[in-house]
């Protein structure tokens, strides 16, 4: 049975861990604000580094320079080569079919469309940053917060593997509002499938892999998307 002062240091404890929480992903439900407001593309590419990829990774070091978490908490741990690549390539392969015929299937449900968009990026050779560097800043960043620490935050205050799931798939989904309420449905999915296999393996590094190849094959047009669709699905 915990002493007062225990039970005092647990409760600071889990208020310090949740005020982080909310300053690691405020950033991503803010910048969805710019996808809907900013037209110019560098500025929208600005924000969207500053805000969502350099501001978490400096607060993801500062936990860990300043000894309040340890790496292994956040998930940054080592696996052997067969582990990682079994990892990186199921949840890449899930989370890419997941991705590729999720909008058709759940085409006819109700929704809203999507309230803005990233603006194109007229220059490519910044254009091949923000596929490569950029989607890869994001699976590191994206799985560092909404697998990593939110795993390390709601372990303080359940142990049921189904709530974590649930919270934080949502959380996650919730950060692509702007782009229409199917696409939070099916980032929620995938966000999912993540959060599960981060249970399994308790290994950070394969699934940032594996979120950047889900991105890339959506996004960078290199890898067919039609070899991951359903026959029938557009």
């Amino acid at each position: 049975m915990s002493t007062p002062t225990e039970q005092l240091q647990q409760t600071r404890g889990r208020g310090s861990q949740l005020l982080v929480f909310v300053l690691l992903v405020s950033p991503f439900y803010l910048n969805d604000f710019a996808s809907i407001y900013i037209t110019d593309w560098r500025l929208w590419l600005f924000i969207d580094y500053a805000g969502v990829k350099l501001f978490p990774l400096l607060l993801a070091l500062w936990l860990i320079r300043s000894r309040i978490m340890r790496p292994a908490e956040l998930g940054l741990t080592t696996r052997s080569v067969a582990s990682f690549l079994g990892a990186f390539l199921v949840v890449a392969l899930v989370g890419t079919v997941i991705d590729q015929n999720g909008y058709a299937l759940i085409a006819r449900l109700p929704g809203y469309a999507p309230l803005g968009q990233m603006p194109d990026i007229t220059s490519p050779a910044w254009n091949r940053i923000d596929l490569t560097l950029g989607l890869l800043l994001v699976g590191v960043v994206e799985e560092l917060v909404f697998r990593g620490y939110m795993h390390a935050v709601l372990r303080r205050f359940t142990d049921s593997p189904a709530v974590i799931v649930v919270v934080s798939s949502v959380a996650f989904g919730l950060i692509h509002w702007s782009l229409g309420l199917h696409a939070v449905l099916v980032t929620t999915v995938i966000g999912a499938v993540l959060m599960l296999a981060y249970l399994r393996t308790r290994a950070l590094p394969p699934l940032m892999l594996a979120h950047f190849a889900i991105d890339f094959i959506d996004f960078a047009g290199v890898v067919p998307k039609s070899i991951f669709k359903f026959p029938g699905a557009t």
